[in-house]
């Protein structure tokens, strides 16, 4: 092989291996950070101090189970988020296609939460691991409303897809 060719070759075997890395951290890696949140122990308390029929989507609708007041009290008392909530990625694994609103047919009881927040906005204090989740939400597509949240027990709210946030 000549100096060029070499040069090419190497260069093609360096981006495929990058895309590698990228595709395997990012279905494979981010989705155990996810779980590992959801199921942290040390955060539990015990559901006797709760009213856990409030938090059961077997029988409630979803549209009260996500009510934001429900959903801080909640976050408040175990610094995660009740089990209806699933992550963007899980969703679309069970078939749930954002564009067509269809959250509550592919999947009854259930709401969208748990991702990670980037913060790209730098409108929330840096230098903190946030995690997002939908409020209020009613079936069909997705509102405004979110909550953002750490895992160490602090908690914003924004009704307006980021714009602005009231601390909890």
């Amino acid at each position: 092989m000549n100096g060029k060719i070499r040069s090419l070759f190497f260069i093609c075997v360096g981006l495929l291996f990058g895309m590698s890395v990228m595709y395997i951290y990012n279905h494979f890696i981010t989705d155990k950070k996810d779980k590992s949140f959801d199921s942290n122990p040390s955060y539990k308390i015990a559901e006797s101090q709760l009213n856990t029929t409030t938090f059961n989507s077997d029988t409630v609708h979803i549209g009260t189970l996500t009510e934001e007041k429900t959903v801080i009290r909640y976050l408040k008392a175990n610094h995660r988020l009740p089990d209806y909530y699933i992550t963007k990625n899980e969703a679309k694994k069970l078939g749930w296609t954002p564009s067509k609103g269809n959250l509550c047919d592919v999947l009854p009881g259930k709401a969208i939460g748990g991702d990670y927040f980037g913060n790209r906005e730098n409108q929330l204090p840096k230098g903190k691991k946030y995690f997002e989740a939908d409020v209020n939400y009613r079936c069909g597509n997705r509102n405004s409303d979110r909550i953002i949240f750490t895992k160490e027990g602090e908690i914003y709210l924004t009704k307006n897809h980021y714009k602005s946030f009231t601390k909890m």
